[in-house]
């Protein structure tokens, strides 16, 4: 018999046979299956940011991460990789040393940061977008300069983009520079100006000579008239800063800052500022012309915003295409009038290297006779919001920019236009500025200019109030018979009435009024401030001595005045 022991052996080896595997006839094993072989290969494993050797002698993330590795994940290929670069970045420019930083790195920053505004993964272009404002904020507009061209090349490169979207994350970009970085603006406005206006604008072909037409490009969350006044408003807003910063240059370039002194035996006046610029840009030593950028300008913009009023009175629900606009309108007309207004302002400034009288040929040529028939034979619009009254008197400095004459009509509708309401002070006192030069205002029309500008006197300060005041002064020396002798009657009580937190400046603003007053021998000043001497020296006697100086002079003259008056009577 066949112990037990003896079948478990069978069964083992019967179980070995059915594993092993067997070969087709004719072929074989091959040789040396049986030979260990001693061969190895070698890969090397590279971890980044865990050696110990990196110095991170600046401020570090959460994830014990410095600047150059946070900006070297920008350029990565994961998305996870490069939102995880712009949370860090965005960690260090809000932490305590972030202004030091920044100024130290800025190249490298914004050379990293800026290319991730044109990514074509949306919450990465919105992220860096954030972070411009936090990178510009500290940053001087010398120290910004060298990277002028850097910034307008890539967002040049957002506003001209194939997808849509990203060209309206670049007008995103376009506010962060016009708020955070005007210097910028100022300098590369030509530039930019035409990338803008490419979203809209749709070449013609031919020689029509009628300039581009509007795009009808459509979204899915906004309509063609939609995007065009976004755009349109971005331009109006670099517009408006190159004609402030133009502004405030040639007043200071003009007026010399003054300061009243009193006279001492010795006393040492400088004739010219000694003071020299804190730094000089690079772009300042080669020579701009920029005369037919504006006049090349003009020609692409005009027609542009002609077909969108043109295209959105089309539109509108209104029967009656009179001066009647709803709410939307108006701001649609605030924004096309502030564009022309300032674009022909520019391309009218001498410093701009232009030829005016060619500028204003070119306008009357091609484009006065359409901005007639759509926009100022329908003045004064009306509408339920405020900005319709703005929009008015804009058009009206335009329409007393460009014409030489000025038909009745017309004047009757600029004076009742600077006499309204919801007007910025710096447009009422333009419109008031080119009237009252005008010898053919009748008395009620200049008395209805002066006292709008009695009324900026009142409500407004700062610059506003003080060029309010010196047409006034001009007024009252011109036309001394005018409406304008009740502000000038009211001058004393002005300086009476004058509070202790306005004292200084608004005291020494009317001082010089009166002064100037005085010394043309106005009769009105010279008996309302004899009356009340005592009254004014009482209020002005605590301030310096250089004030009751002037103060006395004023006197002196108030007083030559009535003597020659009582002679003239006697």
């Amino acid at each position: 018999m066949v112990s037990k022991k003896e079948k478990k052996k069978d069964k083992a080896k019967t179980h070995l046979k059915k594993q092993k595997t067997r070969t087709a006839p004719g072929k074989h094993l091959p040789k040396g299956t049986n030979v260990t072989k001693t061969e190895f290969r070698v890969a090397k494993i590279v971890i980044p940011s865990q050696s110990s050797n990196i110095n991170r002698s600046g401020p570090t993330t959460k994830k014990k991460l410095g600047l150059k590795e946070v900006l070297g994940k920008l350029s990565h290929f994961s998305l996870t990789v490069r939102t995880d670069g712009l949370e860090g970045l965005k960690e260090l420019l809000t932490s305590a040393c972030s202004a030091s930083l920044i100024n130290a790195n800025l190249a490298f920053i914004l050379s990293s940061l800026v290319p991730v505004t044109q990514d074509k993964e949306r919450k990465l272009r919105r992220l860096a977008i954030s972070l411009l404002p936090l990178v510009l904020s500290p940053v001087s507009p010398s120290l910004l300069s060298p990277l002028h061209s850097l910034l307008a090349a890539h967002l040049c490169c957002s506003l001209t983009h194939i997808d849509p979207r990203i060209q309206q994350d670049g007008l995103t970009m376009l506010d962060t520079l016009l708020d955070k970085a005007p210097s910028f603006i100022r300098s590369h406005y030509t530039t930019l100006l035409p990338n803008c206006l490419d979203q809209i604008s749709a070449k013609k072909s031919g020689g029509s000579g009628k300039g581009p037409s509007v795009a009808a490009n459509i979204t899915e969350s906004m309509t063609a008239l939609q995007w065009r006044v976004l755009v349109l408003t971005r331009v109006d807003r670099m517009l408006d800063t190159v004609v402030q910063d133009k502004e405030e240059t040639g007043k200071l370039s003009s007026t010399q800052a003054s300061k009243s002194v009193v006279f001492s035996p010795g006393l040492f006046c400088p004739l010219a500022s000694t003071i020299s610029p804190s730094w000089l840009p690079v772009s300042s030593l080669s020579n701009h012309v920029t005369s037919s950028n504006m006049q090349t300008n003009i020609k692409l913009v005009m027609p542009l915003l002609m077909e969108t009023w043109v295209e959105a009175r089309a539109d509108d629900t209104n029967t009656r295409k009179g001066s009647t606009l709803t709410s939307e309108m108006g701001d649609l007309l605030l924004c096309l009038a502030g564009v022309m207004d300032r674009l022909i302002r520019l391309a009218l400034d001498n410093s701009e290297g232009g030829n005016r009288d060619s500028v204003l040929q070119l306008i009357k040529k091609k484009f006065l006779v359409d901005i007639d028939q759509h926009f100022l034979s329908f003045l004064p619009y009306t509408s339920q919001g405020k900005s319709c009254d703005q929009a008015n008197a804009i058009l009206c400095c335009l329409s007393l920019a460009v014409r030489e004459v000025v038909d009745d009509h017309m004047l009757e509708v600029v004076v009742r236009v600077t006499a309204s309401k919801n007007i910025a002070p710096s447009t009422r006192l333009r419109l008031a500025k080119q009237l009252l030069c005008r010898d053919e205002l009748t008395v009620e029309q200049r008395d209805m200019v002066v006292l709008a500008l009695v009324k900026v006197v009142e409500m407004d300060a700062g610059k506003e109030k003080i060029a309010a005041v010196n047409l006034l002064r001009e007024q009252a020396m011109r036309w001394p018979h005018t409406g304008v002798t009740r502000w000038v009657e009211n001058l004393p009580n002005q300086l009476v009435n004058t509070g202790e937190g306005e004292k200084g400046v608004q005291v020494e603003l009317l001082l010089d009024t009166c002064l100037e007053l005085a010394r043309s021998c106005n009769k009105i000043l010279a008996r309302t401030f004899l009356v009340r001497w005592s009254e004014i020296l009482g209020s002005v006697a605590s301030s310096e001595e250089g004030l009751i100086q002037k103060l006395n002079f004023i006197k002196h003259h108030c007083d030559v005045t009535e003597s020659q008056q009582e002679m003239v009577l006697a």
